[in-house]
């Protein structure tokens, strides 16, 4: 058993930069974000069967410190040729569920600038993989996908996002309907529910799928009221982003929320120093919207 979860001193290196846990499947080299990563573990010998209406990637259920943890077939769902290799489990904890992803093997931890990191589409045009987001090279020989962590786990437990958005949003008379808001994920899926969720609220959105594009949208226009930024994205990450508004001679006082998948203390308190009006942990939908609200409608 072992453990890459370093928070504190991964917060400490500053911002646009990340720890990242290289393993393979199939020969294919993947990554995840450390801070998604709870553990490492042998493949259990034991499992339990899934119950009726699970994903066909999940192959049992199994206990862990007390905690019941289904064993997701990464390779199953990323479309790779069946393996008996997997010899390693990948426990994630975020959205406040915990997976265990089988995989070959666990290789090893970089640490590179976001700047490493391209966004799929900007190497390889239209990859036909839509799990694959981004590739990182923290060297020029090497080539490391990163995975869309977070479609995934919504397409295994799609009730999360289905109880998140059945809420209703027009509690209260929402008196700022048209103000600018700029959103910048890289996930396609939160992506496309974010922008559906404010269009649908009356807000004029803006989304686009990295870093580096929300800090060119926002110094090519003046008129954003309010930034919606993840931390993870390919070229520069959220935290870059926020830091950017805020050294902005003008518009530093851009209200900016940091929305993220890693509830990690460490990162609130990193974006609290760089002075995020909000850290909100992704499908903590009634936290967003009461503070776009607050944040938007409280002078209208």
């Amino acid at each position: 058993m072992s453990t890459f979860k370093e928070p504190e001193a991964y917060l400490k290196s500053g911002s646009n930069e990340l720890k990242i846990l290289e393993y393979v499947i199939n020969g294919l080299h993947l990554g995840i974000n450390i801070l998604k990563v709870n553990r490492i573990l042998e493949r259990p010998e034991r499992l339990v069967r899934p119950g009726p209406g699970a994903h066909h990637s999940v192959m049992g259920m199994f206990e862990d410190h007390g905690r019941v943890i289904p064993l997701v077939n990464l390779g199953d769902i990323l479309g790779l040729n069946e393996t008996e290799k997997g010899r390693r489990v990948i426990i994630t904890e975020f959205f406040n569920e915990i997976t265990g992803f089988l995989v070959d093997s666990a290789e090893q931890v970089y640490t590179l600038s976001w700047s490493k990191v391209k966004g799929s589409e900007d190497i390889m045009g239209n990859f036909d993989n839509p799990y694959v987001l981004a590739i990182a090279r923290p060297t020029d020989e090497q080539n490391i996908l990163l995975v869309d962590y977070e479609k995934i786990v919504l397409e295994l437990a799609p009730n999360l996002a289905e109880e998140e958005f059945k809420a209703d949003r027009s509690d209260g008379e929402w008196t700022c309907k048209g103000k600018k808001i700029l959103i910048a994920e890289d996930s396609t899926t939160v992506r496309d529910m974010l922008y559906m969720e404010l269009d649908d609220l009356g807000m004029d959105v803006t989304a686009v799928r990295d870093g580096e594009e929300a800090i060119d949208m926002f110094d090519q226009r003046t008129d954003f009221d309010l930034v919606i930024a993840d931390v993870e994205m390919p070229r520069r990450d959220g935290l870059a982003v926020l830091a950017h508004i805020r050294q902005h001679p003008e518009r530093g006082k851009t209200p900016v929320i940091i929305y993220s998948s890693i509830g990690d203390l460490g990162m609130k308190e990193r974006a609290k120093s760089l002075e995020a009006n909000a850290h909100i942990t992704k499908l903590e939908m009634d936290s967003l919207f009461d503070t776009v609200k607050e944040i938007l409608c409280q002078e209208s």
